[in-house]
């Protein structure tokens, strides 16, 4: 299915027939094929919604700037797009940093969050991290960027290049625009998950529990960045089980 942006469309997948939605956002260089396993053990029970991101997947690639209020509308399109909010948003990595930029201007749409190996802010070794990333792509091309990630995720097709570093660049734009400040306006439940061994480290998980009224933080002990790939099994049961719980509590 694809959804409209006004010059350029974003492509998302509906599975399963539960009374209650689960949206999933990957990170940067993944696809909404990201998530098949996870989709697989949450159909039964929920609606989910998969998509990519611009310049991802089977999205479109604009050849304009992208900020991170684009993104966070560009998730909200989706959501308007598919049904069903308010919804449980799910995001890994940069795709936390689009869930948690509805949660805050679109909070009617949202009912939970998970937050998976992600952060609300930027240090100068992850700014240069992503400017990084950014001249690589537009260098060489999204596959050059896979590669050099070490992605797991063989399902995926290669990001646009161009439209991937516009949006690498939003992402670094935390370091000068961070929304730590802004978290203690989220309030719904929220879940905030992070291997133990991810290359990003903790602490930008920690500073979400803190920041999130109530959030629930779990460290993964012997896991990574892409946690959800290295213990599919173990990954969805954490998050069925959190899921479950709120739709418990209607």
């Amino acid at each position: 299915m694809r959804v409209d942006r006004g010059g350029f469309a974003l492509h998302y997948d509906v599975s399963g027939r539960g009374p209650q939605t689960v949206v999933l956002t990957h990170g940067l260089g993944g696809s909404g094929r990201t998530w098949d396993t996870l989709g697989a053990a949450l159909a039964p029970a929920y609606r989910v919604i998969t998509w990519d991101l611009r310049a991802h997947g089977r999205s479109d690639a604009p050849d304009r700037p992208c900020t991170l209020a684009d993104l966070g509308a560009d998730l909200a399109a989706v959501i308007a797009a598919a049904g069903g909010a308010p919804v449980h948003l799910l995001g890994h990595s940069a795709g936390g940093v689009v869930a948690m930029l509805v949660a805050l201007d679109e909070p009617a749409l949202v009912r939970s969050l998970v937050l998976v190996g992600t952060a609300s802010e930027c240090n100068a070794r992850a700014v240069a991290f992503y400017g990084s990333l950014a001249e690589t792509a537009e260098r060489d091309g999204g596959a050059a960027v896979l590669r050099r990630l070490g992605t797991r995720d063989e399902t995926s097709l290669p990001p646009d290049g161009r439209g991937f570093a516009q949006v690498a660049r939003a992402i670094a734009s935390l370091g000068a625009r961070p929304l730590t400040a802004e978290l203690p306006r989220i309030v719904v439940p929220t879940l905030v998950i992070v291997g133990e061994q991810d290359f990003l480290g903790v602490g930008g998980s920690v500073i979400i529990s803190r920041r999130v009224a109530g959030a629930r933080l779990e460290i993964v002990p012997e896991r990574g960045h892409a946690i959800f790939a290295e213990d599919p099994a173990g990954f969805a049961g954490v998050v069925r089980a959190f899921l479950d719980a709120q739709h418990a509590r209607g």
